[in-house]
C-alpha cells in the first residue's frame, strides 16, 4: 500500500508540475490560458454600441472580448454606471458564475440595481429587435411643413428619441437616442407628478448652461449641456385641465455617463454627448417633438395613405367652411368642441351660423401645414397651418391649430384656435 501511494503522488506531480512536463517538438501546442486572462477583442463604436457589444459577449461566452471592451469603454466614459456593473460581474465571474446581471453588486442599493438592470435591458431589446427597415415611417409625422426640417419622436416604452429628417415631405430617419424620461413613467396631468406628457409639443426655446446656473445655481448640474424647453402644457393639455411646466429635453449631470430609463421628474433627459448632438437640429419655435407610448411604424404605401386621409380630411373642412355650407361645416365639429376662448359647441354654432349668413363670398387658404398623430385611447391629430381668411367683410391672416379625434368613427375638430408654437 505505501509503494501505490508514492506511485500515485509521483504520477499526479509529474503532470500538474510544468518543469516535468515533456517537451514537444514545435509547433509549440497553446499555453493554457484562462478565459479571462486571454487577450480580448474591443469592440469600437458609440458608448451604447461599446456596452451592447459586451453583453452579447457575456452572453456568448467571450469573456475576454467582454473585458477588453468594459475597459476600453471605462477609458472613454470613466462615468457610466452601467458599465461599472458590468465590469465588477467580469470580475466576481473569475471565481464563481453569476445569475444575472449586476449579480456582484450584493451590497448595491436594490433601487439602484434595478434601474441599471432596466438600462441594460432597453438599450439590449433596442440592438436585438430595431424598428424593421421596411417599415420606417412613423405614423405619428404625417405632414411636415417647409420650414420643419426635422422632427423629433420620443418611444417612451422603448426609452428612444428618434430624429426624422424632412426630405420632401417624407420624414427620414437619421438617428436615435437612449432616453430617460419621468419617475413615474408617462401620462402627465398634474404639476409634480414625476410623469412626461403624451401628445405633440415644440421646443420653443434653447437655455444655455450658463443662463441655467444664474437662474438655479447648484442645481442647474442636473441638465448638464442645457435644456431646450417644449412646449407642455399644449392647447389640448390646457382644456383638459392639465397642471405643470418645465417640460424640456437636458442632458445629464457632468458626473455620470446616463440616467436610468425613469429617472427625472417629467423631463426627456440624454446623454450629454447625444443632447448635444441632437441640439444641431432643433429650431425653436418649429421643431415638433412627439411623445408616444409606443411608436407605430409603417411602411410606404401604408403612410401615404394614412397621410391622405388627414389631408383630404382637412381640406373637406376648408373647404365646407369656404362654401358657405354651415350645415356641413359644423359637421366637422365633435360634442366636446371648444375654441381658444372656452366656448362650447353650441355656442360655436350659433355664432358660425350668423356670421355665414352675412357673407356672400369668402375664400380661405391654408398654408405651411403640419399634421402630427398621438395614439392609444385619445388618439389625436394636430394640425397647424397658416391660414389666410377673406371675405367681402372681413381680412384674416393667423397662425392656427386645430386638434382632431375621432367619435362616432370619424375625425372631429375638439379645440380650434391661434397656435401658441409651431
Amino acid at each position: 500500500m505505501p509503494w501505490a501511494k508514492f506511485g500515485l503522488c509521483l504520477v499526479l506531480l509529474l503532470f500538474f508540475t510544468p518543469a516535468a512536463q515533456p517537451r514537444l517538438t514545435p509547433p509549440w501546442p497553446q499555453t493554457h490560458v484562462p478565459v479571462f486572462e486571454q487577450p480580448g477583442k474591443v469592440f469600437a463604436g458609440s458608448p451604447e454600441e461599446m456596452i451592447v457589444a459586451a453583453i452579447d459577449a457575456v452572453r456568448q461566452g467571450r469573456m475576454a472580448d467582454a473585458r477588453a471592451t468594459i475597459d476600453a469603454l471605462l477609458v472613454k466614459e470613466p462615468n457610466y454606471n452601467l458599465a461599472h456593473l458590468v465590469s465588477a460581474d467580469l470580475y466576481a465571474m473569475r471565481a464563481a458564475p453569476l445569475a444575472s446581471l449586476g449579480g456582484a453588486a450584493v451590497d448595491a442599493p436594490r433601487d439602484r440595481l434595478d434601474d441599471l438592470k432596466r438600462e441594460a435591458q432597453v438599450r439590449l431589446l433596442h440592438h436585438l429587435a430595431p424598428p424593421p427597415a421596411e417599415r420606417m415611417l412613423p405614423a405619428q409625422l404625417l405632414v411636415l411643413s417647409p420650414g420643419q426640417e426635422h422632427a423629433v419622436v420620443v418611444d417612451s416604452s422603448a426609452a428612444r428619441a428618434y430624429l426624422f429628417k424632412n426630405v420632401d415631405g417624407v420624414p427620414t430617419y437619421v438617428t436615435d437616442y437612449y432616453v430617460t424620461i419621468g419617475k413615474l413613467g408617462t401620462d402627465k396631468t398634474r404639476e409634480g407628478d414625476q410623469r412626461t406628457p403624451l401628445g405633440v409639443y415644440f421646443v420653443t426655446s434653447h437655455m444655455t448652461r450658463p443662463q441655467l446656473d444664474k437662474i438655479y445655481g447648484e442645481a442647474a448640474s442636473l441638465y448638464g449641456v442645457g435644456a431646450w424647453p417644449l412646449s407642455y402644457p399644449n392647447e389640448l393639455d390646457r382644456r383638459e385641465g392639465r397642471t405643470g411646466h418645465g417640460i424640456w429635453l437636458h442632458g445629464v449631470p457632468y458626473d455620470t455617463y446616463s440616467r436610468a430609463p425613469q429617472a427625472s421628474n417629467g423631463c426627456v433627459a440624454l446623454t450629454n454627448e447625444d443632447m448635444t448632438a441632437l441640439a444641431r437640429q432643433l429650431a425653436p419655435g418649429s421643431t415638433p417633438v412627439v411623445n408616444v407610448t409606443r411608436i407605430e411604424w409603417l411602411d410606404r404605401a401604408s403612410w401615404d395613405a394614412r397621410r391622405a386621409q388627414a389631408l383630404a380630411r382637412l381640406e373637406a373642412w376648408r373647404g365646407a367652411w369656404e362654401s358657405l355650407d354651415t350645415q356641413r361645416y359644423l359637421s366637422f365639429y365633435g360634442n366636446r368642441f371648444t375654441d381658444q376662448d372656452g366656448q362650447n359647441l353650441a355656442g360655436w354654432q350659433k355664432q358660425k351660423a350668423a356670421v355665414n349668413a352675412g357673407r356672400s363670398w369668402t375664400k380661405i387658404t391654408l398654408d405651411k401645414v403640419s399634421i402630427f398623430a398621438t395614439s392609444g385611447e385619445n388618439a389625436t391629430w394636430v394640425a397647424t397651418f397658416d391660414q389666410d381668411y377673406r371675405s367681402d367683410a372681413l381680412d384674416n391672416r393667423m397662425r392656427k391649430r386645430l386638434y382632431w379625434q375621432e367619435e362616432n368613427g370619424a375625425w372631429k375638430i375638439q379645440w380650434e384656435g391661434r397656435a401658441r408654437a409651431g
